[in-house]
């Protein structure tokens, strides 16, 4: 049992101390993602975003994060609607010690499913993300709190219901 517990450890040790880490961000968007300019069919969208990334790490403090994040939104006359997230954004920490700052940039793309308003305009976006946070340890867990911003390029919606093309989003990562 104490030969399985001490491989298990190193195991898990020498996995902590690798260049590629993984884990889950659970969120909230500070920002409506529509503006209802008429009455219009927008019943509710989730108060949370979900979802796995992937980060590699490079020397000098910097690393590159690949996200997946998925939204949620409820329409009264089209039902449910889904949104895939996908940015990808260049990391740079500053300093070592114990709580390391950071700030990120990159671009981010989006596909919108599920959906049949007929005020859709484009199920694919693209945009520029910009943000920034901490990262501290927490036993074998990296958190990484963070608050971060996405320009769309394009209106999904336009007319009663307009997709809101600034969005702010507060994130919580748990990786390893």
């Amino acid at each position: 049992m104490f030969k399985t517990f001490l491989g298990l450890f190193v195991l898990a040790a020498a996995a902590y101390a690798q260049p590629l880490g993984v884990g889950l961000k659970l969120g909230v968007p500070a920002t409506d993602a529509f503006k209802v300019v008429q009455q219009q069919s927008l019943a509710s969208s989730q108060n949370f975003v979900w979802g796995p990334y992937l980060e590699l790490r490079l020397p000098g403090g910097n690393s590159i994060e690949i996200d997946a994040l998925r939204r949620k939104y409820e329409f009264l006359a089209a039902g449910t609607a889904n949104t895939w997230e996908f940015p990808v954004v260049v990391k740079h920490r500053i300093g070592s010690g114990l709580v390391k700052p950071y700030f990120e940039g990159g671009a981010a793309f989006s596909r919108l499913s599920d959906i049949k308003l007929s005020t859709l305009q484009h199920r694919s976006n693209y945009g520029l993300v910009a943000g920034g946070g901490v990262e501290f340890h927490l036993l074998m867990f990296k958190v990484s709190p963070e608050v971060r911003w996405t320009g769309w390029g394009l209106r999904s919606f336009d007319g009663g219901l307009q997709s809101n093309r600034n969005q702010f989003t507060v994130l919580m990562g748990f990786g390893f």
